[in-house]
């Protein structure tokens, strides 16, 4: 059972497993020491003091303790990260700070006494390099603050796993949450849904010179007079060029956010994706998801300008393939400029008319955020103090980015506002950064019908030698799900 370690006993504890608990946590630092400085035996010190000898540490006894099977809850900022999963060229991977600060706080043992594959470890989505999330989910065994001879730690007496483990992680990966989870408890299969958030920029256009409609005749000084006495013509009082009424045109926008969400609307239900991802004939039997909810709406921060809105399309679905949310705003990124209409995502989720996939850029990596994980019955235990250390150090990331939101928009303003720029300063900033709205119905836009096209799936799998449809996967629904559902954004 998970519940318990198997290896070796300890000896008689002298105190509970509760009382012990802050004590086992720095147990690493216990049990390191250096002998005390060389003196005569009455305690004073030699006339030539002996060099301090340092003792080699004594290895941390994992066998002495209990083990707990938990889910985890991971909030990380990823955009100086290299991804989720562990690589073996970098250890600048989510999964290899985390595991850095597991063994650094001895809840696991080092790598080469008991490797990852060993503690049952699961984790609900692998984002890609530059992506966050709030609601990231892994599940492994983790070392009890009760030892092997004493009954299972009460959850209110155990580590407080979110505290002991953010000490040693970087601010940017923090654990939000902990919960026991049973034995069969998978973070990936036993995930019901995804959501995910990607960000974007509408950004208000500078509006076009008015024209001024040709006036009338000049009507003789009678008639101009009677008129102005029965309030008509031309002398009348009433919505002139400069009236707010001829001002009062509506302000264009680089996005239609009302197409995007008539857009979004054909991804709900169970599709094809193959158009909208990057096919992974390797470890993908099928490329049918079912999306639950799609929406596009505002987003309310302290940074916002009238000018620079940011809109977040909030997709929930239970599982994707390997890019595919950033595929599918990058499409809708398409129809908002204009570019494309909202029916071409219907068109390409018609894999019988549309069975080869036309050639386009996915949407940046940065504006997304795997934002929550749903699992059945799950409720991850936090502590005030953790909850209060983690509000600190996400204000502190808050607090940076507010300040780079500020100072890069003063410089924009400024420039601008710079005379010398002339009419450009109008139209500066309509550029194609991440999540922006860039671009435009005549910016080189081919559209998608008309472009080249990848190899249609039936002819990656006959590259590989492989059927197509693929014969289904040994072990039913749980083994076919293998492939990297959600985990390659």
């Amino acid at each position: 059972m998970r519940g318990a370690s198997n290896a070796g006993g300890g000896g008689q504890p002298s105190t509970s497993a509760p009382a012990r608990a802050q004590a086992a946590a720095s147990a690493g630092a216990e049990e390191e020491g250096a002998a005390g400085d060389a003196g005569d035996g009455d305690g004073t010190p030699s006339a030539q003091p002996a060099k301090k000898q340092k003792r080699a540490p004594r290895e941390f006894d994992f066998g002495r303790y209990r083990t707990r099977y938990v889910a985890l809850e991971l909030m990380y900022v990823g955009w100086a990260f290299q991804g989720f999963a562990r690589q073996d060229n970098t250890d600048n991977t989510i999964e290899g700070v985390l595991f850095s600060a597991l063994r650094k706080t001895k809840l696991v043992p080092e790598a080469a006494a008991k490797p990852i594959s060993e503690l049952a470890y699961s984790r609900c989505g692998r984002t890609d390099r530059g992506v966050s999330a709030l609601g990231q989910v892994v599940a492994l065994q983790l070392r009890s603050c009760a030892r092997v001879d004493e009954p299972e730690a009460e959850v209110a007496q155990e580590f407080d796993y979110p505290r002991l483990i953010n000490k040693a992680l970087p601010t940017e990966v923090r654990i939000l949450g902990w919960t026991p989870v049973p034995e069969d408890f998978n973070a990936r299969f036993s995930c019901l849904y995804r959501e995910y958030k990607y960000f974007i920029i509408q950004q208000r256009l500078p509006q076009p010179p008015q024209q001024l409609p040709d006036l009338p005749p000049a009507p003789d000084a009678a008639a101009a007079e009677q008129d102005a006495e029965a309030g008509t013509g031309a002398g009348a009082a009433g919505p002139g060029p400069g009236s707010s009424a001829a001002a009062g045109q509506q302000p264009q926008h680089s996005l239609d956010i009302a197409a995007m969400r008539a857009a979004a609307a054909h991804f709900i239900g169970e599709h094809d994706f193959r158009n909208f991802c990057k096919p992974d004939v390797a470890t993908v039997r099928s490329f049918r998801r079912r999306i639950l909810t799609f929406t596009v709406e505002p987003v309310t921060t302290s940074a916002a300008e009238a000018a620079h809105q940011v809109h977040v399309l909030t997709v929930r679905g239970t599982a994707f393939l390997w890019h595919q949310v950033r595929c599918m705003a990058a499409i809708l990124l398409m129809v908002g400029r204009g570019q494309e209409p909202p029916d071409v995502v219907a068109r390409l989720l018609d894999v019988a008319a549309c069975p080869r996939k036309p050639q386009y850029s996915m949407a940046p990596e940065e504006p997304l955020l795997l934002y929550a994980c749903g699992f059945p019955g799950l409720r991850f235990l936090r502590t005030h103090a953790a909850v209060e250390a983690n509000l600190v150090d996400v204000a502190s990331l808050l607090h940076r980015h507010l300040i780079g939101a500020a100072l890069t928009a003063a410089c924009h303003s400024r420039l601008a506002e710079d005379t010398r720029c002339g009419e450009a300063a109008g139209t500066s900033g309509i550029g194609g950064g991440a999540g922006a709205g860039a671009g435009g119905r005549g910016a080189g836009h081919i559209p998608l019908m008309r472009r080249q096209t990848e190899p249609s799936i039936e002819e990656r799998f006959a590259r590989r030698g492989l059927p197509w449809p693929p014969e289904p996967a040994p072990g039913g629904a749980a083994a076919a799900g293998e492939e990297d559902d959600g985990m390659g954004e």
